[in-house]
């Protein structure tokens, strides 16, 4: 794997959650539960990878795989149903801000096992993503009345959440196949998530009711794109640059929340994605990771 393909499979992962948000959206709208969604996302999403794993990885199956991944698999069955419990609470573009706060959840966990504070500039980005995360919300328009605090709750734990798996998924088993390692994670969260709220759509009817297409879509975008993306990237380019890279899905999801769902997106809001993406790159690009290798040694010479 490159250097640029793995930016790549970040980015492609990071949009996919944009598309999520809106698929969440559309299933809410014909009357689709977050627990049917939330549940189709990681059933289906653990039987597509699946497959893949039995097409693609070379590498056997071991029990001591599975007993390593229960973290992973526990903390992305939490971001999973979070997150869209969240956006059936709230606006697409505010539970993705919300979500995407586990770019300085990441920081403090980063702190935490380095055992040290966070730097100045890592404080200041904390500080501008709040601001951000207040404009490119709404929040600064139409204030707090029309905002659920649940969802809010929800949209923020599912960041933690999610900042855990990225944060997990540099340093358990970093070098098993990504295909295996995504199977057996996604497979076990589904497990996780049922024993909460059993899958009752597959003997109810309401799989092949209409349910079916948006359990696929949500497994596709929602775990099988980006878990995959992670589990072959975040080992390869560090957690630091994927998360700077995971900033493509703020735009992605304004976008798709605009054109395709309506939702009103001001200049204010935008204003608030650039500066949660400024947030970002303050304390952590570092432009020889950047930079492909030979290019970054062209740049010492000169």
């Amino acid at each position: 794997m490159t250097y640029w393909r793995s930016v790549i499979l970040v980015l492609l992962g990071a949009c996919s959650y944009g598309v999520l948000s809106m698929v969440m959206k559309l299933g809410f709208s014909v009357g689709y539960t977050p627990t049917e969604l939330s549940g189709s996302q990681l059933l289906f999403g653990g039987i597509i990878m699946s497959v893949l794993a039995l097409l693609f990885s070379k590498e056997r199956f071991r029990f001591k795989y599975v007993m390593s991944l229960v973290p992973v698999s526990l903390m992305m069955a939490f971001a999973s149903y979070l997150y869209n419990l969240a956006v059936s609470h709230l606006s697409a573009s505010l539970a993705i801000v919300l979500f995407f706060q586990f770019t300085w959840f990441g920081i403090l966990l980063e702190s935490i096992s380095k055992r040290q504070w966070p730097s100045l500039d890592k404080w200041i980005s904390i500080i501008m993503i709040g601001g951000g995360t207040v404009l490119a919300s709404g929040l600064g328009e139409t204030g707090w009345n029309d905002v659920s605090l649940f969802g809010l709750v929800c949209g923020l734990l599912s960041g933690f959440s999610f900042a855990v798996v990225i944060f997990m998924s540099g340093r358990i088993l970093p070098d098993l196949n990504p295909y295996l390692r995504s199977a057996i994670s996604i497979s076990m969260a589904s497990l996780m998530l049922s024993l909460v709220y059993p899958p009752t759509f597959l003997l109810n009817g309401r799989l092949l009711d209409g349910l079916l297409p948006y359990g696929l879509l949500v497994a596709l975008f929602g775990s099988v794109i980006p878990i995959f993306c992670l589990s072959v990237s975040v080992p390869r380019l560090g957690n630091g640059l994927v998360t700077i890279l995971s900033a493509m899905e703020l735009p992605a999801v304004v976008l798709l929340a605009s054109f395709v769902l309506h939702e009103p997106v001001s200049l204010t809001k935008w204003s608030g994605v650039l500066l949660i993406l400024a947030a970002i790159a303050v304390p952590q690009i570092k432009w020889r990771q950047v930079l492909p290798p030979s290019q970054a040694m062209r740049e010492k010479s000169g």
